[in-house]
């Protein structure tokens, strides 16, 4: 992990962990962060399983904000029933363990925006929608599709290959959305956007799933872990964990790819 995320995770556990304990009790723990700056959410379990849970298996978290321009901490949600957490806006979208995501506004006031979805929240810069993760069927975990949903509720399917296509993000302009699929064998960023255009492969193009056995070849470009530490430096490039410590940088134009070493700085 480069210098400067080192220190951004630092101080995050360094504000949460007290208020956390005083908050939720000693055996409680934030587990996940979802997005940035004054905006950025944490989950929180009441304490972590003392066996390891099973792939398919997640904890259910309870919610809290965390500014990290001032480091002001104070709980959105106390009860052990969420899987993720987004801030759009001013609002708060919040998914449970049915897949009912929810949006909680400013005043208090919650509603259903829509059912069936499978996470992967990442909101619209402008926070009028968010891209997702959809159930395609409840049945088949393993079929996935993306989707964006607006703050009507709307919800439009952009991209439905064979398999997973998941971990939807969308650029700043609310215009391009790119997400990983493996419907070449090989997890592989593509390229959509809001209207549903045909996705285009950015990745790994002509690689198949064999030519990773041994260690992949060098032009392998790692998926992402998780749409929640995905962070766009302009329209065109976006900026990612890829698990590790690593993080890299694509360009959703061209496909062009690579570490982001970062600096001490």
């Amino acid at each position: 992990m480069n210098p400067a995320d080192l220190r951004r995770v630092t101080k995050a556990r360094e504000r949460l962990v007290p208020v956390v304990a005083k908050e939720f009790g000693p055996k409680a723990r934030f587990i996940h962060l979802f997005g940035q700056g004054r905006g950025m959410l944490a989950g929180v379990v009441a304490e972590i399983p003392e066996q390891p849970l099973g792939t398919d298996e997640l904890p259910l978290l309870a919610i809290v904000q965390y500014d990290e321009v001032t480091g002001a901490v104070r709980v959105v949600d106390r009860e052990f029933k969420y899987r993720e957490a987004r801030s759009v806006g001013r609002d708060v979208a919040l998914l449970d363990g049915e897949g009912n995501l929810r949006l909680r506004e400013a005043n208090g006031r919650e509603r259903l925006l829509a059912r069936g979805v499978g996470g992967d929240l990442f909101p619209a810069a402008k926070g009028d929608a968010l891209v997702a993760t959809l159930q395609t069927s409840a049945s088949h975990k393993h079929e996935t599709s993306v989707g964006i949903i607006d703050l009507k509720g709307q919800v439009k399917v952009l991209a439905d290959g064979p398999g997973v296509d998941a971990t939807p993000s969308i650029s700043p302009d609310g215009r391009t959305v790119i997400f990983v699929s493996g419907r070449t064998t090989v997890a592989s960023f593509y390229v959509t956007d809001v209207d549903g255009a045909e996705p285009r492969q950015l990745t790994n193009v002509g690689l198949e799933n064999w030519m990773l056995f041994g260690g992949p070849p060098k032009e392998f470009v790692p998926p992402p872990v998780s749409s929640h530490h995905m962070e766009w430096l302009s329209d065109d490039v976006l900026r990612y964990n890829a698990g590790g410590g690593a993080f890299w940088t694509l360009n959703v134009r061209t496909g062009a790819a690579a570490p982001d070493l970062g600096g001490d700085k």
